[in-house]
């Protein structure tokens, strides 16, 4: 599919995060449900530098991703987040999702962060229900390394990493 070929990636504004936040996920997905949709005082101002948007041809949000300590989450455990990885958290489109363009997606997203960042060890936590996501990142090359507790929702997440070679 040409969609997230032509995809382009931007810096997140506020009004991409007030999108992201009236996306509604179906039956188990919408764990992901944003409770209390963001509202947009400053539409063109970032929300912070490490979050990011990709874009259709036409301005459309596609998905997100963002860097850093975004994409950890709290555990009950006290999972230690080591700076030896890149945290990663992303998502799609609620109808994008299902559509095969998972693994297109995540490396994507990588080959940014290498580029940006130039890291190659990357880390994400997925909840555990997401076997969707899970085998997606697993065909990315991701490995669980670890199942934590998430001291929020008191639900299971897999810690998952990859080291990318240069290409």
């Amino acid at each position: 599919m040409d969609l997230l070929k032509e995809a382009k990636i931007a810096l997140r504004l506020e009004k991409h995060e007030e999108a992201i936040s009236l996306w509604r996920y179906e039956g188990e997905y919408a764990f992901y449900n944003v409770k209390e949709p963001f509202r947009a005082e400053h539409p063109d101002q970032p929300v912070d530098e490490n979050k990011f948007v990709w874009l259709s041809s036409d301005g459309e949000v596609l998905g997100h991703v963002s860097y850093g300590p975004d994409g950890q989450i709290p555990t009950e455990e006290g999972y230690s987040y080591s700076d030896s990885y890149l945290d990663v958290g992303l998502g799609l489109r609620p109808e994008l999702c299902g559509q095969g363009l998972g693994t297109e997606y995540v490396a994507k997203c990588l080959r940014f962060a290498r580029e940006r960042y130039g890291r190659s060890r990357f880390r994400l936590s997925v909840a555990a229900f997401n076997q969707r996501a899970v085998k997606v990142y697993q065909k990315a090359g991701f490995s669980i390394r670890q199942e934590v507790t998430n001291s929020f929702f008191h639900n299971k997440f897999y810690i998952m990493t990859v080291s990318v070679a240069d290409s």
